[in-house]
């Protein structure tokens, strides 16, 4: 058996696997296991032939083993007190992960305080502080009182799992405190010593770029070096993820290869023998790995590092297949569901990518540099009698580095291409000239950050001075990298592509490369005889695949997104048309821009595939239904937005559109100045008025129309929308209260429709006769989970439930998505996804 360990990996990973997926019972499993090593160790004292297939078996069954011991033994007791305040003690497990509104630190639960009781628990909790200046370390035993809950789920279909994700770390329950009185340290020990101790020197050695350095480069600066991406803000984050060069920002093999480099040249620059160089280098590089905190990344790229160190050392081949196996190995008999963690599928998938195809790319680069080369001199000088003298080319090394350059990123990137867009829904362009022009800077500043740190230990002002020039390159490097995002086309969002294309993506790349490398013989390839029948074939493959993907045909598309306590509606008209009606909005987003519009609204967007909305219809200025704005509106172009007439600011900031019982708020007022300065029509709508949305879809606005002033609070200023497609019409009510559904009932006839969006949250603030002109099949209540203000009423409950309506609510089903070819009715929700 060739690469035993390759064979070893793949069937450890597939037991891994299938222990997620059957649910097998460990103990189950270990019996399994014991007999399969009873059979392995007969096959060996008997040298039966066929023992190598029984230990492939041995491991698919430990994979198994080990993956279903580490669900069973996460469960915790602390599950029984969650939606309670308790106090908890416990441990801090790891080192501190401070972020700009909170902290965030793994715990290690003792006991439970509940009154005069105490109840001894167990199992890993995670611990989130508001409002605590102090910050705690790795070993201090505290008495924390807070809320436990367990981890969301996501409403939103495709939405990233916070809860699983949770739970293959072994964290099941997560509390959460707020301000100083709620954490009382008791003690501390009972430690790793070496865990402490790199967490220590990382403290201290991190000092050096907050003391001397802006907030904004410490931050990255420590990202780089440490991999603490906590206070590195979220436009930075974007700009890195967008260019393809986010895994500068955590430390990855890049960062232990410019470690291993520095190493290696420091030795040589002492002349350290050679003898002496894997013993040295060994614990170095993993007193690094526990500083940055042991993620996929750095372990695999550790460990390969050292295998391929210790080869060189032993004198025995290095097999780089081989290697990589190993290392997928050791960490997943270490934590097996790391098999599921986004950056260790990364991580593996782009080191073979590099690995793999990186030669393959390079062999033909530099063909085509050479060849480039050896055309342009061609052109030859004249010489004294008027022959040609030739000129001469770029020298050879030149190419073979430059075609190496370029080979690594473009091989990576070939690799994880399905991976970024599965996870992500990206594909960045810019991402080759970004990591070509990344990769020296980076090595700068990884250099001058780490000699910097060092200083500080001894004094803080020779470190200033050395990151002095730190800063300057850092600014540098963060202006390239807005550079190259501001550039045309450096990203394009993609939709959540389906499992079989990324299949057909690496069974092609599998292809290419085996032809390239002439690992298919022309004896295999005389076998395909008729190659355009197989290009036919595997076009047609491409297009049933591509077709679902691509859109959802004559179909009217209504999706009711969970936004947590908000509204946020998203039309897709049968002609290709996005309408988003509200975007949600969380406290504070209208300034900070971060909240329901970045993290809810916007990927939602993404996954499905929207790239563009023809209409933004932002019923009324509260926040919870506009405060998402200030952020899609930045990264989404809108070719119109509709507000109602109070809402629309005239030049000097006064609400010409009629006075209301409320003001509007300032910070709705400057989104509205900021959307027309950035060349997004703002229009006023209200009663009467009609949008010609698309060809087969009719959409009226009802109201808002004259009020008092008395009545128009921001609610009942709302703007009420009817959409008919065919026989089917979707009416959206914003938050209007009673006074306005009292000139909306004047309407009569028109009111009726299929699908009715409750008005405000499906408060008590709702007249019986609204639904009764209404007369809906489906109610859809646009509210969040565990709200302080009690939506919905349970007045409002009875009375749908008297109607016949179907009611679906976001708190309880997730995201609501309503299909109609103009005549049937089709619901999804995202609960029924997970």
């Amino acid at each position: 058996m060739n690469r035993p360990i390759v064979f070893f990996t793949c069937f450890y990973i597939t037991g891994v696997l299938f222990g997620e997926f059957t649910r097998f019972k460990a103990t189950t499993a270990m019996v399994l296991a014991a007999f399969c090593l009873l059979i392995v160790m007969a096959g060996h004292i008997l040298n039966w032939r066929g023992n190598r297939r029984a230990v492939l078996v041995l491991f698919l069954l430990l994979g198994l083993v080990l993956s279903r011991l580490g669900m069973e033994e996460s469960k915790t007791p602390l599950v029984q007190f969650a939606g309670q305040r308790i106090i908890l003690v416990g441990q801090v497990s790891s080192g501190p992960d401070v972020r700009a509104d909170q902290v965030i630190y793994q715990f290690k639960a003792h006991e439970v305080v509940r009154g005069e009781e105490r109840h001894p628990v167990s199992g890993a909790v995670r611990l989130q502080v508001k409002e605590c200046n102090r910050v705690f370390s790795y070993g201090d035993i505290l008495e924390v009182s807070g809320l436990l809950i367990r981890p969301a789920t996501p409403g939103n279909p495709g939405a990233f799992n916070y809860r699983t994700y949770l739970e293959r770390e072994g964290i099941h329950v997560i509390l959460l405190a707020r301000g100083e009185d709620s954490l009382v340290k008791t003690g501390a020990g009972g430690i790793n010593p070496l865990i402490s101790t790199a967490l220590a020197a990382k403290q201290k050695l991190a000092a050096a770029a907050t003391h001397s350095l802006t907030p904004a480069q410490a931050a990255v600066l420590n990202g780089i070096v440490f991999g603490s991406q906590g206070l590195i803000d979220q436009e930075t984050r974007q700009a890195f993820s967008e260019t393809g060069i986010v895994h500068i920002l955590s430390v990855s093999g890049l960062h232990v290869g410019l470690v291993l480099g520095g190493l290696m040249g420091f030795l040589g620059l002492f002349r350290a023998p050679p003898a002496c160089t894997a013993p040295l280098v060994t614990p170095v590089l993993l007193f690094y790995a526990l500083m940055t905190g042991l993620n996929p990344a750095v372990l695999r790229a550790t460990f390969m590092a050292l295998l391929f160190v210790w080869a060189h050392h032993l004198g025995r081949d290095r097999d780089w297949p081989t290697t990589l196996a190993l290392a997928a190995l050791i960490i997943l008999i270490w934590k097996p569901l790391q098999i599921y963690n986004p950056g260790f599928q990364l991580s593996f998938t782009a080191t073979w990518g590099i690995l793999y195809l990186g030669p393959l790319l390079a062999a033909g680069l530099a063909r085509l540099l050479k060849g480039l080369s050896e055309s342009a001199v061609r052109v030859a000088a004249p010489g004294p009698r008027g022959d040609s003298v030739p000129q001469r080319g770029i020298s050879e090394n030149f190419v073979r580095v430059a075609a190496l350059a370029l080979a690594v990123p473009l091989a990576a990137q070939l690799a994880t291409v399905p991976l970024v867009a599965w996870y992500y829904n990206l594909f960045s362009p810019v991402s080759i000239p970004a990591n070509l022009l990344a990769a020296p800077l980076v090595g700068l500043i990884l250099l001058l950050g780490i000699l910097a740190a060092i200083l500080g230990l001894f004094w803080l002002p020779l470190a200033g001075l050395l990151n002095a020039s730190t800063g300057v390159v850092l600014d540098l490097f963060l202006a390239l990298v807005a550079l190259l995002q501001e550039l045309p086309g450096a990203v394009i969002y993609l939709a959540t592509p389906p499992v079989l294309l990324a299949a057909v993506w690496y069974g092609g790349l599998f292809l290419v490369a085996g032809i390239c490398s002439g690992v298919w013989s022309p004896a295999v390839l005389r076998r395909f005889k008729n190659w355009t029948a197989v290009g036919a074939a595997l076009g047609v493959v491409l297009l049933l695949i591509w077709w679902p993907w691509s859109g959802g045909g004559q179909k009217l598309i209504v999706h009711f997104i969970d936004v947590g306590q908000g509204d946020c509606s998203l039309v897709q008209t049968p002609g290709g048309r996005n309408m988003l009606i509200d975007t949600g909005g969380w406290r504070e987003e209208f300034l900070s821009g971060t909240g329901a519009g970045s993290q809810v609204v916007a990927p939602y967007l993404r996954r499905i595939g929207v790239r563009r909305l023809d209409v933004l219809v932002l019923t009324h200025p509260h926040e919870d239904h506009a405060g998402g704005a200030a952020y899609l509106v930045k990264n989404f172009p809108v070719i119109l937005a509709l507000v109602p007439p109070a809402a629309l600011p005239d030049g000097s900031g006064e609400a010409p559109g009629g006075e209301t019982a409320e003001e509007i708020p300032a910070a709705f007022t400057a989104l509205m100045k900021n959307m027309e300065a950035n060349g997004i029509p703002v229009e006023a709508a209200g009663a009467g008025d009609s949008l010609a949305l698309d060809s087969m879809i009719d959409l009226r606005i009802l109201s808002p129309g004259e009020m008092h002033a008395s009545e128009a609070s921001l609610n009942n200023i709302s703007l009420v929308l009817k959409l008919t497609y065919k026989d089917r019409a979707f009416l959206f009510t914003g938050d209007v209260e009673l006074e306005a559904q009292r000139k909306l009932l004047e309407r009569g006839e028109e009111l009726e429709a299929d699908v009715l969006k409750m008005p405000h949250h499906g408060s008590r603030t709702l007249l019986p006769e609204l639904v009764q002109q209404v007369q809906p099949e489906i109610a859809v209540i646009q509210v969040g989970a565990h709200n302080t203000f009690g939506h919905p009423a349970p007045s409002t409950l009875e009375l749908l439930e008297h109607s016949g309506a179907a009611v679906y609510r976001n708190d309880l089903d997730g995201a609501v998505i309503i299909e109609t070819d103009g005549y049937g009715l089709q619901v999804r929700t995202g609960a029924g996804a997970y």
